[in-house]
């Protein structure tokens, strides 16, 4: 009978362990599939090239119409990453050389003080495996001084394989979140193709319902574009991000459906033939 119970005890003591060599297997398993952070470009899209428009100097016959009608088509949205996001961006960019701990239950978390407009703040980023192909993040700022009170700035969910993102991004009124805008982004490595699309969907707005999307196409003339689709119609503007010649199309603002073009010092010129 002690034999039996020594052997009993053995066997029991045997499971036990192989049980939790099993759980530390599938934890260590699940820390190496720490989901890799997605570029900055799968959430902020590229104003650079219409950063700032032309002066027109008294007394110079060239003009800079088209250039300047697509700037101002593009400043609205320009403004949105450079005031309501950019400090979720910059955090963000932050994040993005940091190491993540893991909480268990394919969790992982990134946290990073920094300093933004001479405030102290606390990013708390945190990521989750969905499945094979998918995991959600969710970032939350807070000030540093008062940690437990931070927003949502934004939550999305992105492919491991980095070819595609979606995001809904948010502000707050008086302490209370509201969604400002749906983002998704796309791209091919293989063919150099992106493409991200802003949608504003902030309640009561006049423009409302309006989008922007930025295109890339390494393998086009007009390498780069914007299509922007507002209650007055829509705006098609492409350009070359070397040389920063480009052309702008709305019939409704110019009464035709041709292209009106600038040159790469922004002046208005004829459309060459493509």
């Amino acid at each position: 009978m002690k034999n039996y119970f020594m052997r009993s005890g053995s066997l029991i003591l045997i499971i036990l362990t192989a049980i939790m060599l099993m759980n530390t297997s599938c934890d260590r398993e699940n820390q190496d599939e720490k989901p890799e952070l997605p570029p900055v470009e799968s959430l902020v899209m590229d104003f650079s090239d219409f950063d700032s428009r032309p002066d027109q100097q008294k007394g110079i016959v060239e003009t800079y119409n088209n250039f300047v009608y697509s700037y101002l088509n593009v400043v609205f949205w320009s403004s949105l990453s450079s005031g309501s996001i950019a400090l979720p961006v910059a955090a963000y960019t932050q994040l993005l050389d940091q190491d993540a701990d893991y909480l268990g239950d394919n969790i992982w978390q990134w946290e990073y003080n920094f300093t933004w407009d001479e405030s102290e703040y606390t990013a708390t980023l945190t990521a989750q495996r969905l499945n094979n192909e998918e995991f959600s993040m969710e970032m939350v700022i807070a000030l540093s001084a008062a940690s437990e009170s931070g927003f949502k700035w934004f939550e999305g969910i992105v492919r491991y394989d980095h070819t595609a993102a979606s995001w809904d991004v948010y502000k707050y009124n008086d302490m209370d979140p509201v969604k400002m805008l749906e983002v998704d982004w796309t791209k091919d490595y293989e063919a150099e193709t992106s493409s991200l699309t802003y949608v504003y969907v902030e309640p009561g707005k006049e423009e409302t319902g309006s989008s922007i999307t930025m295109g890339k196409d390494a393998s086009l003339d007009y390498n780069a574009w914007y299509t922007i689709t507002l209650s007055t119609g829509t705006i098609e503007i492409q350009w070359d991000t070397a040389t920063k010649e480009g052309r702008v199309r709305n019939p409704d603002h110019f009464e035709d459906n041709n292209w009106h073009c600038w040159n790469s010092e922004l002046m208005d010129v004829e459309c060459p033939v493509l």
